[in-house]
């Protein structure tokens, strides 16, 4: 299976229809693939934007990481809390990891790394990186870094 395979939209459903990508979230939303369109919210496909094959294999690394803490916290068992901590972690392999491919990316694209926040913990404030209060004029989540290229 080739690096643009493992992360292509398995239905047009999921897929972007934007004319243009201007931006892009990566964000585990259950499916296999966590570039997220910034306008739409549906995965658009590496090859569309021009990912290079070394690209599109690292965020598929970093994906298999994060979508499997990601399942282990849903899954509210002995891992939860585990899992948990890793997801919030912002010194985490699994965050740094996440916002050094997004800050790569950043050089075609604005991206952003989904920032992982439970829901029964309130809504952040403040970005979990610098501490800084987030931008909170964001069509989706709740607001985010630009500095630290965090969503939320």
């Amino acid at each position: 299976m080739n690096a643009y395979h493992r992360l292509r939209p398995w239905t047009d459903i999921e897929s972007c229809e934007c004319a243009d990508v201007k931006g892009l979230f990566l964000v585990d939303l259950l499916s296999d693939n966590p570039i997220h369109c910034e306008n739409c919210r549906r995965e658009v496909d590496p090859e569309r934007i021009g990912l290079t094959t070394e690209e599109t294999e690292a965020i598929a690394h970093w994906y298999w990481a994060a979508n499997a803490l990601y399942r282990l916290w849903l899954l509210s068992g002995e891992y939860e809390m585990y899992a948990k901590e890793r997801l919030l972690d912002p010194s985490g392999e699994v965050n740094v990891e996440g916002r050094q491919i997004a800050q790569a990316l950043s050089a075609k694209l604005p991206t952003r790394l989904w920032f992982f926040h439970d829901s029964d913990d309130g809504e952040p404030t403040a970005c979990p990186v610098c501490g800084n209060p987030l931008n909170t004029a964001v069509k989706w989540g709740t607001g985010r870094c630009d500095a630290c290229l965090i969503q939320i």
